[in-house]
């Protein structure tokens, strides 16, 4: 099987899933923002899992040709972006950005943009 078929598999089902539960459940995906603003512990350890997924991504798959493939080496990116500064940004900060991205319209903005590319990614992976 194609790397870019398998990756587009698996995120566009994990885009789906959790754009649909952001969208069906705003208030807990707020409440676990709250969480990430409130704890020392949870960043680091979310920031570890983006940085090493994101790794895997970039180090297996960082193809800029067709949008399928860039769309997986994008996440890979922006999932090592993430896992650094989780990991390396001072706690308040963390907090504060934690806390503007907690509202009601922001989480349904970002849940629906997941559903988009997840529907897409998962068509592609499937169907194509």
């Amino acid at each position: 099987m194609d790397l870019t078929l398998f990756l587009t598999q698996i995120l566009g089902i994990y885009m789906l899933v959790g754009g649909a539960s952001a969208l069906c459940y705003p208030d807990r995906a707020r409440r676990a923002m709250e969480e990430v603003s409130k704890s020392y512990v949870l960043p680091y350890f979310d920031g570890a899992l983006a940085l090493i997924l994101g790794l895997l991504i970039v180090l297996v798959h960082n193809v800029w040709e067709g949008l399928p493939a860039i769309i997986v080496t994008l996440i890979g990116w922006l999932a090592v972006v993430e896992g650094f500064a989780m990991m390396l940004l001072p706690q308040n900060t963390l907090a504060s950005i934690a806390r503007s991205l907690s509202n009601q319209r922001t989480i349904k903005m970002w849940a629906a943009v997941a559903l988009v590319v997840g529907a897409y990614l998962t068509y592609v992976g499937f169907f194509m």
